[in-house]
C-alpha cells in the first residue's frame, strides 16, 4: 500500500501521536458478571450452583432484575426530588442591570449590551 493512502496515514499517525482510548480499563466478562450479580442480589459464591438448576436460576434472575429496577427507579426519583428541592431554595436575585430606555431588567451585563442594539436600530420617534 502506498504511503499516501488514507488508512495507512491514519494508522501510523495514531501510532506517532500516541492516541489512546478515553476512560478506565475495559472490564472483562467476569468483572461485568460480578457487577451484574451483585446488583441483582445474587451471592458470588453460590451462583454457579444456582445456575445448574435452570428454573431456579431463571426465577432468581427475574426477581433480581425487578428488585434492581425498583431500586434504580427509587434512586432516580430521590435524586430528582433532591435536585428540585435545592432548586426551590436557590436565591433568586433581582435583576442587576436595567435598560435606561425601556426599563427592562437583565440579570447579566451581556444581556443588557445585546438588548441595547435594539434601541440603536430603531428610527427616532417623532413627537
Amino acid at each position: 500500500m502506498p504511503d499516501t493512502r488514507l488508512p495507512k496515514r491514519l494508522f501510523y499517525g495514531e501510532l506517532v501521536e500516541g492516541k489512546c482510548t478515553q476512560g478506565g480499563l475495559k472490564k472483562c466478562f467476569k468483572d461485568i458478571l460480578k457487577v451484574s450479580l451483585k446488583s441483582f442480589g445474587i451471592h458470588l459464591d453460590s451462583w454457579e450452583i444456582l445456575a445448574e438448576e435452570r428454573s431456579a436460576w431463571r426465577s432468581c434472575i427475574s426477581k433480581g432484575a425487578t428488585s434492581y429496577e425498583q431500586s434504580r427507579i427509587a434512586e432516580t426519583q430521590k435524586k430528582r426530588e433532591l435536585r428540585k428541592f435545592i432548586a426551590n431554595f436557590l436565591p433568586t436575585n433581582p435583576a442587576d442591570h436595567l435598560c435606561p430606555t425601556c426599563r427592562r431588567a437583565f440579570r447579566a451585563h451581556i444581556g443588557l449590551i445585546s438588548h441595547s442594539w435594539t434601541h440603536r436600530k430603531q428610527p427616532p420617534s417623532s413627537m
